[in-house]
């Protein structure tokens, strides 16, 4: 051993001591390490105000100036390093991630953000790009030379395909921005569904940076693609619709077809402590499997925990795919060492990075800290004192290790110092190309010219595999007739794209009540077969998301918050749908269930009791027989259904069913012409003041045919307003008031608006002024409340009697956004024998229907918004 060598060695033992669970081994004389150069990110552990470097999950464009990205010769601790980007930033000021090695071990994809630009708008900086080093050539140079289509976006997080093709992630939305010129819209890319930054989707491009494609389509972000070896995508996506908000993974072809989530719904408290974990980047280990650093994302400090993920064997860390068993859960331990994500000191110290060797070892290249606490203001190994959980966690000290777990040792390859961190390291090593995945070879051409594909559900009734309702009885015409099944209709919606303030600003009065719902166009709707199958053509790269609705267009399953795209030319198929208390995989192409819907077992068995003109073949479903033999069935805007399927021999066809919204009286829904004849760009907007308020304004009065005279006013606001026909004040009818006059509660809301969705107080006609009623106040055991000092003793007025607590009487909204099915004190009053049975028509019923349950927005166009 060499005197310069032991030194090291001794300060290393000075940092950890002989009681550390993970052995230090002098350098070795390995031919890997010896012979392959490797690269790092060098940054800084805390900026300026002293906050430790953090990456955020929802905001990848964050820019960190002042980090290097350094090469090493090979991995021996005092090896020659040379800062490789020195010669084209030599002020230094750019930020650098997302390293990754190609196969033949000698370029280098990486993302770099250029320094800022003095005195500049945050729209007008540079952009994050993707670059590539050549060790050969020892080079480096954007990939997109250039500059003006390079500045089109962030792009972040490159993969190679088989092919040499790069995937990324980017804010670009390069087929995003040209659907909404399709749908007559300004072109933009869109803000995620938080709006506070762009939304990051997958795209492709060739090596020289041509070519780029979008083949990803969510609403918020799509990130770290890794390809496996099988050739498929898989990456990190944010579920971030509604009530949902998490990141779990997802997988589709590198064409963006077959995309399915795959991983992570339900297994999101699986941290140490049942912590709350995301799902980000995953990492490709030597042998093909899966790994992946859990983090929270709203954990301050840098330490992850490395888990080893069973993606062949199940969807969930305690959920097993069909036929699969999970002895241990879906997530174990990557490295053998106690690690975790919990801000505590922990002997095994703290992983930040991890990269796996891919030469058949089980060997990983480390961002490591050991585990340092302050004692006495002093920062002292965790082994040096008996309970280190008892003292301050010191700051880490992160430097690059090299992990064996063969011999269960690890050895520097370069040792951390104070307020920096080293991460992101990679060795420059080959590796097996991944599997050349072709583009969807049965997609239609057909439907591709026209950028549509087709939804096929084998029945609604299917939930994992399990029938929640009995399917041959449904499915049988002489059993149940139309007006017995309880899903009726499928509806698609999609979520509006919000633009960056540069393009329209957006503000928060536009969404109304609710602002996790967004903004909403209706796609479409088509009828439910008896067996509960769906089949029809809708929009390709569009996310989507599926309601159930009754047979008043009222939706009646919860909310479906995930949303679907498919690839042009694509047919999406699955058995079923989902719920929350049903864990089994959903939508994986692989390990569902089976269905409960297997069709007939051969082409002679008919349905039961069905129409023998429509003859189904061997696993048909009822759609299938349908798009089979009387074509592809297109989406709808409204509600039409017509019974093919009972035997006219056997008993009468039920009645056919139309609510259409061509006829209201009132103005119609934007966009309802395009559905005459369907394209995949037609959406259907209905905005509170355009398409809802005139309801209560529309004249509904009533007269003698002969002589004119007036029986009957039945117009909502003849009675819901605050005053009379002479302008006399007066109570509006329930304590409602369906005016369009500004609300006291928003005055850029019209107070019909509010009086039906929001809290309000009851009002009282005082002296010809309505004022908000008040009441005594009570406790909880109903006795009155009177005013009381600082000790409690009553306050007493000029009469020397007690003083009461006064306060108002809530008046509950009668609408609940998202939810028509639970505005039944609304929708009641309309129904049969209720008060104003016959006021309004069923198609201007279905209106606020369907309204509600996209989510009640007051608007739902950006570019409809009209300010106060």
């Amino acid at each position: 051993m060499t005197k310069h060598t032991l030194l090291l060695l001794l300060s290393i033992f000075g940092l950890m001591s002989c009681k550390a669970d993970i052995s230090v081994q002098d350098e070795p004389a390995d031919p890997v390490v010896q012979e392959f150069p490797l690269i790092f990110v060098q940054r800084a552990l805390f900026d300026d105000a002293g906050n430790p470097y953090q990456t955020d999950l929802t905001a990848p464009e964050q820019f960190s100036p002042g980090a290097q990205l350094i090469l090493k010769q090979n991995a021996f601790a005092q090896s020659a390093e040379q800062a490789i980007l020195a010669q084209y930033f030599p002020d230094g000021g750019y930020d650098v991630k997302d390293l990754l090695v190609s196969p033949d071990g000698n370029s280098l994809l990486f993302a770099l953000r250029p320094p800022a630009l003095p005195n500049v708008p945050e729209e007008l900086q540079p952009t994050w790009s993707l670059w590539r080093y050549s060790l050969t050539e020892q080079s480096a140079a954007p990939i997109i030379s250039n500059s003006l289509i390079a500045e089109q976006g962030h792009d972040i997080n490159p993969a190679l395909l088989a092919d040499g093709r790069i995937v990324f992630s980017s804010t670009r939305q390069q087929k995003a921005r040209q659907i909404l010129l399709d749908e007559f819209k300004p072109q933009y890319s869109a803000l995620h569904e938080d709006l506070q930054g762009p939304a990051f989707n997958l795209h492709v491009m060739n090596a020289d940076g041509s070519e780029i494609t979008q083949i990803s389509f969510n609403l918020s972000h799509d990130l770290y693609p890794l390809v496996q070896a099988d050739g498929h995508i898989l990456y990190s996506r944010w579920d971030n619709q509604s009530d949902r908000n998490m990141f779990n993974w997802y997988q589709m072809r590198p064409d963006g077809s077959s995309n399915q989530l795959l991983y992570g719904w339900h297994s999101h408290r699986s941290g140490p402590n049942d912590t709350v974990v995301e799902f980000a980047k995953p990492l490709l280990l030597a042998d093909g499997e899966i790994a992946t650093l859990l983090k929270n994302r709203q954990q301050t400090h840098l330490n992850a925990l490395p888990v080893q993920i069973a993606l062949t064997l199940a969807s969930d860390n305690t959920q097993p795919l069909y036929q699969q068993q999970l002895n241990l859960p879906a997530q174990t331990a990557l490295l053998p060492w106690p690690f975790d994500n919990i801000l505590r000191a922990e002997p095994a110290g703290l992983v930040q990075n991890v990269f796996a060797l891919q030469d058949g070892s089980s060997r990983y290249l480390l961002s490591w800290s050991p585990c340092r606490v302050r004692v006495n203001e002093q920062i002292v190994p965790c082994a040096q004192v008996d309970d280190a959980s008892a003292y301050p966690a010191a700051d880490p000290l992160f430097g690059l290790w090299l992990f064996d777990l063969a011999k269960q040792t690890q050895v520097p390859v370069k040792l951390g110092s104070e307020q920096q961190l080293l991460t992101e390291a990679v060795v420059m090593q080959q590796y097996p190309r991944p599997a050349f995945l072709a583009s969807n070879p049965d997609a239609d051409l057909t439907l591709i010219e026209r950028g549509e594909a087709i939804l096929d559900i084998r029945s609604v009734y299917d939930i994992g595999g399990e029938a929640v309702l009995p399917i041959s009885q449904l499915a049988d015409p002489m059993q149940t007739s139309a007006a017995q099944r309880p899903i009726r209709y499928v509806s698609l919606i999609r979520g509006v794209p919000i633009p960056p303030e540069e393009v329209r600003e957006v503000p928060n009065f536009a969404y109304g009540v609710n602002r996790r719902q967004l903004m909403r166009e209706l796609v479409g709707i088509t009828p439910v077969q008896p067996d509960g199958s769906v089949r029809v053509k809708v929009p390709a790269n569009v996310p989507l998301a599926l309601s159930l609705l009754n047979a008043e267009g009222q939706v009646v399953s919860a909310q479906h918050q995930q949303w679907i795209t498919l690839a042009p030319g694509e047919t999406l198929r699955c058995n079923g749908c989902h719920s929350a208390t049903n864990t089994r995989p959903h939508g994986r192409l692989t390990g569902e269930w089976p269905t409960i819907n297997p069709g007939p077992e051969n082409a002679s068995s008919a349905f039961s009791n069905a129409n023998p003109q429509l003859p189904p073949n061997a696993g048909e479903t009822m759609a299938q027989t349908l798009a089979r033999l009387l074509g592809e069935p297109m989406l709808s805007a409204g509600l039409a259904y017509t019974d093919l399927w009972t035997d006219p021999a056997r008993r009468q066809p039920d009645p056919p069913e139309q609510n259409h919204f061509s006829e209201l009286a009132t103005t119609l829904p934007v966009g309802l012409d395009c559905f005459e004849r369907w394209q995949a760009a037609c959406r259907l907007r209905i905005d509170y003041p355009t398409h809802i308020q005139p309801l209560w304004q529309r004249d509904r009065r009533q007269f003698d045919p002969v002589s004119n005279e007036l029986l009957q006013d039945n117009s909502c606001v003849s009675c819901h307003s605050r005053s009379d026909a002479a302008g006399n004040a007066r109570l509006p009818a329930a304590q409602l008031e369906l005016t369009a006059q500004a609300s006291d509660i928003q005055a850029a809301h019209l107070t019909s608006y509010r009086e039906l969705l929001s809290n309000d107080n009851e009002q009282e006609l005082l002296g010809g002024v309505l004022v908000d009623r008040l009441v005594q106040a009570v406790d909880g055991n109903g006795n009155l409340v009177f005013l009381r000092d600082a000790n409690g003793e009553l306050i007493l007025d000029e009469n020397e009697q007690p003083i009461p607590v006064m306060i108002t009487v809530n008046v509950p909204p009668l609408l609940r956004a998202g939810n028509a099915l639970g505005s039944s004190r609304f929708f009641q009053t309309f129904a049969p024998g209720g008060r104003h049975q016959g006021y309004l028509s069923p198609v201007e019923l279905r209106l606020i229907s369907q309204w509600l349950d996209m989510g009640a927005q007051y608007y739902n166009s950006p570019f409809a918004v009209e300010l106060p």
